[in-house]
């Protein structure tokens, strides 16, 4: 179900920025798996269908977003609560804009590169919260948090959770101790969660808009792109709760921030309500090939390798 499947002749970008420098491109930002054949049937009958135009998001498929936090999290949203946006990253960098105040913007670090830089891109302070090795994972300083998200002039924590790349999950005690942390300094969350469905352990995820201490000054990021592998449709959806927040949101990104296209969302909706054995199985096969690294590489003199909860990214000392 899942072999390797060649990319070349595909203009795939990890593979024409390695091309002929004898490199392997195994980063976290997509697999060579083929995406669930329930995505490439759909996708492949809406082709057929000559005309492309303009395509708004449509009931069942806020629906399958709605079904899909329920079973997967346990989480009750509501459909009015999620926004359909063209990729994670921009998102964040709309959060900076719209709720950093031009001010200090918190986020953990290591990072991927457009988490780190999103701030400055948008006028504002970037704050560097580092995470340490602490039991196994990596995790920040508490008490350096709660000073950080003290300062008077913090309005904003970019949250990446799992974390990329480091492949931390946080459980829900400490999400909800994150989460009344923000709640008291009056500090948005703006929680990037689009690895949160690629988690090997068997852990269940906290999605940060699911806690009642931080709900009504959260965002909640979130996106079938990573998952399912299909990332180059650029399609990804913010969940917000607080009415006033989703406004200030869609007026700010209104005549800049272009909608997603109409095949991403319709791999979204395949992927949320017809693809849970898949998801089931390609968790089982990353796991699998996480268990083989870690059982070659700590028989290996002078190596190790720790698994990490989530992500298919191997950190080997």
């Amino acid at each position: 179900m899942f072999s390797k499947v060649n990319r070349e002749n595909t203009h795939a970008a990890k593979w024409e920025r390695y091309k002929d420098k004898g490199l392997f491109p195994m980063w976290v930002a997509d697999m060579d798996l083929a995406s669930p054949d329930a995505i490439q049937q759909a996708l492949i009958k809406r082709m057929n269908h000559p005309v492309y135009g303009y395509t708004h998001p449509w009931p069942s498929l806020n629906e399958s977003v709605v079904q899909w936090c329920a079973t997967q999290y346990d989480w009750q949203i509501n459909a009015d609560w999620i926004v359909w946006m063209p990729g994670v990253v921009p998102s964040f960098n709309l959060a900076c804009d719209v709720y950093g105040k031009k001010g200090r913007v918190l986020v953990q670090t290591p990072n991927y590169p457009p988490m780190l830089h999103a701030a400055k891109l948008q006028g504002c302070e970037s704050v560097e919260l580092p995470v340490t090795w602490q039991d196994d994972k990596w995790l920040w300083d508490w008490a350096e948090l709660a000073r950080e998200l003290a300062h008077p002039d913090c309005h904003l924590f970019l949250l990446c959770n799992p974390m990329n790349p480091q492949g931390t999950v946080l459980t829900p005690e400490e999400m909800n101790k994150l989460a009344l942390l923000c709640a008291e300094h009056q500090v948005v969350m703006c929680s990037d969660e689009i690895h949160c469905d690629l988690i090997l352990d068997g852990s269940r995820h906290t999605p940060a808009s699911s806690i009642p201490a931080i709900q009504e000054q959260s965002i909640t990021l979130m996106a079938a792109s990573k998952t399912f592998n299909v990332a180059g449709f650029g399609c990804s959806f913010a969940i917000i709760p607080n009415g006033d927040l989703r406004k200030a949101w869609q007026a700010r990104s209104s005549g800049i921030m272009p909608d997603p296209n109409f095949a991403g969302m319709l791999a979204a909706e395949v992927a949320f309500s017809q693809c849970n054995d898949w998801h089931a199985e390609l968790l089982k096969h990353l796991a699998s090939n996480q268990q083989r690294v870690a059982q070659v590489i700590n028989n290996l003199e002078g190596m190790s390798f720790k698994p990490q909860s989530a992500t298919f990214l191997a950190w080997i000392e």
